[in-house]
């Protein structure tokens, strides 16, 4: 057995610890993609370079959420109101956006709780815009 690949992973520094956050860090992270309580997760991600991406993700998907909620809303209220064609379409379009938010909320979920770092699709190049973060490019 030789030493050398274990003391780098316990040592403070390098890559190590960057590559694995603290539970609390990762726990934080991981409930910000439940729902509102992504705002909690901003909230304390001024501390933490790990929470900020996930929570600046988790707030821009909640947005996405609630556009597609209000855009859901809205045609309901009118292409729902034809038959078959309207309910069809608005019925495939609550499934599509309900499945989307969801697998992404799971995603990053997980990725979050085992510490891993993910841009989200079409949303995470966005993240570093989430207002009040001030992000250091690197």
């Amino acid at each position: 057995m030789s030493g050398n690949a274990e003391p780098a992973e316990i040592g403070g520094g390098g890559a190590a610890a960057a590559a694995n956050p603290p539970d609390a860090s990762r726990w934080i992270a991981a409930i910000g993609y439940v729902g509102f309580l992504c705002f909690f997760a901003l909230w304390r991600a001024k501390r933490d370079d790990f929470v900020r991406g996930h929570a600046s993700q988790a707030v821009l998907l909640f947005v996405a959420e609630c556009a597609a909620l209000a855009a859901a809303l809205i045609l309901g209220a009118t292409i729902g109101k034809m038959r078959i064609v309207g309910l069809l379409f608005v019925g495939l379009f609550d499934l599509a956006a309900g499945l989307a938010a969801l697998m992404l909320s799971l995603v990053g979920f997980l990725k979050a709780l085992f510490g891993r770092d993910w841009r989200m699709p079409f949303l995470g190049e966005h993240r570093e815009k989430v207002p009040g973060l001030h992000w250091q490019e690197s």
